[in-house]
């Protein structure tokens, strides 16, 4: 492993007390031993073709811009290192995959250059949706220019604060460093990056945002660590329920009508009963009278009597036989009037049902912002990034990549 001196978040807060001056910069050596390359060097080499061994790197080789020393500074500003990630042979990968053509590798060295670590803890809170989230925050930035910080060009760090060094790597061959690139004014002390660490907390204030899908109708929201699929399940069974709900009032709605019809019904088909024997017994009576006028007529007894009772007779048997008819009509109303409350009642379900389908559709997104006092800074630091410096030779002319040794690529 090439992690050198985990800090821990209580070492940080010590790391000021116990710090004392680097040392400042000594003349370095005319000249560093020749020595054989490091074991991961070869191994690279064969895997490229490479058939000529590396020179060897002396002293007044250090690369341009760069000191065999840290550079000095207040014992105040607090410094980190960035672990080393990557050796010298998976660097030389990397540089293969992308497409470098390499002949012979001339040399191989590992450099550091100053930038800036950021870590925060950013919560989210939203009581009308029950969200209560923590993130942290990891950036790495480069170092800043003379017109300030600009968090927006941070990248996302994998590194967490326990794994941050307190010395550079020191396990390299002879002639590969490390080496140090000067540190920019604007972070070159304690009172800098105090600066820096304000201008840090404003940017996560003012442009950290957790996105959230909500449901406003159905009143949920997705939890920040709920899966897609979870939600959704959530999503149907609150509409189904919502659903079922509402039919339930329909129905009950619905079904007052319906009872009410049915009494008047009930009762209609009663009354039909009763008009149709009513009119039996009219068309009886009447049959009977005819035939007592009849007989009479045959015997000689003719009477006024006779013929208005048989008139009368008559009325009550077409009366009869009229309130038969104004029963059935009603019956056939009353029954036709349920079935269309029958049929307003299917379709009004089937809506409701379509209504809470499409529903599970209309989601919207909201971003929860921080408040103020949700933003808490854990570190702000000057931090040493490593970066390994490759020269090789492509059969043209001599290059030199350089391949960062804190984190793997993007792939992609």
């Amino acid at each position: 492993s090439y992690l050198r001196g985990p800090l821990t978040r209580p070492q940080v807060r010590q790391l000021m007390k116990d710090r004392v001056p680097t040392p400042a910069p000594t003349a370095a050596p005319t000249a560093i031993p020749a020595a054989a390359p490091s074991a991961g060097l070869v191994a690279a080499q064969a895997a490229a073709t490479v058939t000529a061994a590396p020179a060897t790197v002396a002293a007044e080789e250090v690369p341009p811009g760069f000191t065999a020393t840290p550079p000095a500074l207040d014992p105040d500003t607090m410094q980190v290192f960035l672990p080393l990630e990557i050796d010298d042979r998976r660097a030389l990968e990397i540089l293969e995959r992308q497409g470098a053509r390499v002949d012979e590798i001339k040399g191989i060295q590992l450099t550091y250059e100053a930038g800036i670590v950021g870590m925060a803890d950013v919560r989210y809170v939203d009581r009308k949706h029950n969200i209560d989230k923590q993130t942290q925050r990891r950036l790495l930035l480069p170092a800043p220019d003379r017109f300030g910080v600009d968090w927006e060009k941070a990248e996302p760090l994998s590194v967490h604060m326990r794994e941050l060094g307190r010395k550079p790597e020191e396990r390299l061959d002879p002639g590969q460093g490390p080496y140090f690139a000067a540190v920019p004014e604007t972070i070159n002390s304690a009172r800098e990056l105090r600066s820096v660490e304000k201008d840090f907390s404003d940017w996560l204030y003012y442009n950290s945002r957790l996105p959230i899908s909500v449901h406003e109708d159905l009143e949920l929201a997705q939890s920040p660590d709920e899966r897609e699929r979870d939600f959704k399940i959530r999503l149907q069974q609150a509409a189904r329920e919502r659903r079922d709900a509402d039919v339930d009032k329909l129905e009950e709605k619905f079904a007052k009508a319906l009872d009410r019809l049915q009494a008047k019904l009930t009762k209609e088909e009663r009354e039909l009963a009763a008009d149709k024997a009513d009119f039996e017994s009219r068309r009886m009576q009447e049959w009977t009278g005819i035939g007592e006028s009849v007989v009479g007529y045959f015997l000689g007894r003719k009477s006024s009597r006779a013929i208005s009772s048989a008139m009368s007779k008559r009325r009550m048997t077409a009366k009869a036989q009229l309130d038969i008819q104004e029963s059935e009509e009603e019956i056939n109303d009353l029954k036709e009037e349920m079935a269309a409350l029958e049929q307003n009642l299917k379709e009004e379900t089937e809506a409701i049902t379509l209504h809470y389908a499409q529903l599970l559709d209309e989601l919207t997104t909201v971003e929860l912002k921080p408040r103020r006092t949700d933003v808490a800074v854990d570190l702000v630091t000057l931090a040493w990034i490593p970066t390994w410096l490759i020269r090789y030779d492509d059969g043209l002319r001599e290059r030199e990549v350089p391949v960062a040794a804190y984190a793997e690529p993007a792939v992609g």
